[in-house]
């Protein structure tokens, strides 16, 4: 499972997702599309990290999202609801106790500095009320985003929690 760079080209996928219909990144061609991984719902970090993702779009409309998590369908459908998704969420599907799309774009386990940021977020997440539900995921996933460019090729890789500040303007 090698972790993808700048440069290298974005892997293709097809995924339903459980807002949008089918999903394939190949439809993006010709656009920025900012790809995120994350654990599950049920997660306090990953709900504050969503609510980030909500506010960061009121600043980027024009760049595409895609959002996969580990989360059953039933579940992320029911926690999008009313929420201003206007991206596809895919609830990423689990084979042989991995999840093959996360694999694909080399997004492992939670490193020694990541486990330590997700702790402080997390308490941060707890003190503005999001509170931890069922565990669908693997609690030691990380996250990671990709911005990928009109090229589909990867034009910022981050293993870790979101960082929208971070992210580098997509060129158009």
């Amino acid at each position: 499972m090698d972790r993808l760079r700048r440069g290298d080209p974005a892997p293709d996928f097809s995924r339903d997702s459980v807002n949008m219909g089918r999903v394939s990144l190949g439809d993006y061609h010709g656009t920025n599309v900012l790809l995120l991984f994350s654990r599950y719902f049920g997660c306090p970090v990953c709900q504050l990290e969503f609510d980030e993702l909500l506010e960061f779009r009121k600043t980027q409309p024009e760049l595409r999202v895609v959002y996969l998590n580990q989360s059953l369908p039933e579940s992320a459908r029911a926690y999008i609801e009313g929420r201003s998704a206007d991206f596809p969420v895919i609830a990423a599907e689990k084979s042989e106790g991995r999840y093959p799309l996360y694999d694909l774009y080399g997004v492992g386990g939670l490193g020694p500095v990541a486990a330590v940021e997700i702790l402080f977020k997390g308490r941060r997440a707890l003190r503005l009320g999001k509170r931890h539900g069922p565990y669908e995921g693997i609690e030691t996933q990380s996250p990671a985003q990709f911005l990928i460019d009109g090229d589909g090729k990867i034009a910022s890789a981050h293993y870790g929690l979101f960082k929208p500040e971070k992210l580098p303007t997509p060129q158009r």
